[in-house]
């Protein structure tokens, strides 16, 4: 039987501001830099748009192989401690496999038994009916879930969606151990998002604070101050806000732009930056009654997406309903304006985007599901400017760009998804991802916003999550046929997988490979036209891709 991969495999094997990216169909995308010394323009446009897809057409001797099937863990012979139903804690040698602490509540999909190690044909240890709750300590790079009694399930038979019968309105939280240096910031202890000013705005269901924000926290007492009467004066549609004395001009530039950058919900903002001294006058783009309105439409969105997003306990499989819900319901625009660079596309139902609307709209998201997301914004390697999300996840701070990962092309766009960077670190980004917090004034300025948190934490990377990580040639091979076989099933487009070493990537992705796997992809379904190999930013972290072309 050929192997499912689990569905929540959350574990070890496991800008400027508004401007407008420019994309290709490689993942090359950005923003350019902002003009203007006094008024600031936030959404200055590339024209251009470069689409480099290489499509390979010819063919060589077609390769065949065989799939591997796992038969599925069975028990037949059982002792009689297992009979009972009664535990035993397994004395397990851990040598064969690595473990990553991890502390999940989840439930078992399939019944299934428990077993003495973490390896195909370990010895049974005790029979859990599908529905069971159970608690996860570990998770190994074998593709067990370690329990609490120190046995273990294949992540085959786990889940972390409840029973139908159970309800999920109140998931089950997780509290991951922290092995990560950076670690998610306190709440503040006096905020009380229910009352406070500017916490939702005209949104009822919004309560995430400015308080509780990474890059407000990062802030000195004057900046905070600034910080605090811009999201007070816009969420209620003054226009006079006061700025704090000693604040130079390069410093209301950046407050604003963190501001503009890290409230989503603040929709109506002008893409303006102000500039003064003593005080400065913001600009809206809505009525208070117009922007009350969008606002409708927006919160249906978001709770028809927290429905799906709520109907899971780990963190990575929410981001994941996040992450897939953006790039699905969005397209790519070159048009750089306060829709396409905010949430009043982004969910609102219009669906053009920038990167700072795919990034805008995804904190707006993570905001509503209570995780821990900020926007940064910096340049690219062609020096235009972009916008990501660092979002915190199970054990420490994680690269999300939903920009990145949803790559340009209209046929079968709603298919068509990337995990290249979905939670994804510093280093698997240092190389395409520049000048990361900095925006640049009009004046030439290039100003810090702030320093974002540091992601090193590869646990969560969603190649690992979901066990799609190799690193040898020959099961390399027989994952990507695989992979095909599931794209051409489903009519989707991306396949991809992660190797460990650069030269395994250089031999998955030459001539003669990239022409074997095309053959086998046009023998499978005669709508394939070609496959075409992705390179850039996919070869800095060695992840395999073909994207299927049809007729």
């Amino acid at each position: 039987m050929k192997k499912k991969i689990s569905l929540i495999l959350a574990f070890l094997m496991a800008a400027s501001m508004l401007a407008g990216c420019k994309k290709t169909d490689e993942d090359s995308s950005g923003l350019p830099d902002v003009g203007g010394a006094d008024s600031v323009s936030l959404t200055q446009m590339t024209t251009t748009e470069e689409t480099t897809t290489t499509t390979e057409a010819t063919t060589t001797t077609e390769t065949t192989t065989e799939e591997t099937e796992e038969t599925e863990e069975t028990a037949e012979t059982t002792s009689e401690t297992e009979q009972t139903g009664e535990t035993s804690t397994a004395a397990a040698d851990s040598s064969d496999w690595k473990e990553t602490e991890i502390s999940e509540t989840m439930y078992v999909s399939t019944a299934c038994y428990s077993r003495e190690r973490a390896i195909v044909g370990s010895e049974a240890v005790k029979k859990y009916e599908a529905g069971t709750k159970i608690e996860i300590v570990a998770i190994t790079d074998t593709g067990y879930y370690k329990l609490a009694d120190g046995t273990f399930i294949h992540s085959d038979y786990v889940t972390d969606r409840a029973p139908a019968a159970q309800t999920t309105t109140a998931a089950p939280t997780t509290t991951a151990k922290k092995t990560e240096a950076t670690t998610k910031p306190a709440p503040t202890p006096d905020d009380d998002t229910s009352s406070e000013v500017g916490s939702g705005g005209i949104s009822s269901s919004y309560t995430k604070s400015y308080k509780n924000r990474y890059p407000y926290q990062q802030l000195n007492s004057a900046e905070q101050e600034l910080y605090r009467n811009i999201v007070d004066a816009a969420t209620n549609f003054k226009r006079k806000v006061h700025v704090p004395d000693g604040l130079l001009s390069d410093d209301v530039f950046k407050v604003y732009c963190i501001v503009f950058n890290n409230e989503p919900q603040l929709f109506w903002l002008s893409t303006s930056a102000p500039s003064g001294y003593g005080s400065i006058s913001l600009d809206y783009e809505f009525t208070r009654d117009e922007a009350a309105e969008i606002q409708k439409n927006i919160d249906a969105t978001v709770n028809e997406i927290m429905k799906s997003v709520n109907g899971y306990t780990s963190t990575v499989s929410k981001l994941k309903v996040i992450h897939d819900w953006v790039i699905t319901h969005n397209t790519f625009s070159l048009q750089g304006t306060y829709e396409t660079c905010g949430i009043y596309n982004g969910l609102g139902g219009h669906g053009a985007l920038q990167c700072q609307g795919y990034a805008k709209t995804t904190q707006y998201l993570c905001d509503m599901a209570g995780i821990d997301c900020m926007t940064v914004v910096g340049n690219n390697t062609a020096g235009s400017t972009h916008a990501w999300n660092v979002v915190y996840c199970e054990n420490g701070y994680y690269i999300l760009d939903t920009t990145w990962d949803d790559p340009m092309n209209e046929k079968n766009k709603s298919s068509y998804i990337r995990y290249v960077l979905f939670l994804a670190n510093d280093d698997m980004i240092k190389n395409s991802h520049l000048n990361q917090s900095t925006a640049t004034r009009g004046n030439g300025n290039r100003v810090k916003l702030y320093n974002p948190p540091s992601c090193t934490s590869s646990a969560c990377y969603y190649f690992k999550a979901y066990n799609k990580e190799y690193s040898d040639l020959d099961s390399a091979v027989a994952a990507l046929y695989a992979e095909f076989d599931t794209v051409l099933k489903s009519g989707t487009q991306a396949v991809h997988i992660r190797v460990t070493s650069h030269d395994l990537w250089t031999t998955l992705t030459s001539d003669e490979y990239t022409k074997t796997f095309q053959k086998y992809a046009k023998s499978k379904d005669s709508n394939v036209k070609a496959i075409s190999r992705q390179k850039t930013l996919t070869e800095d972290i060695n992840v395999v891709e073909f994207d299927i072309q049809y007729n």
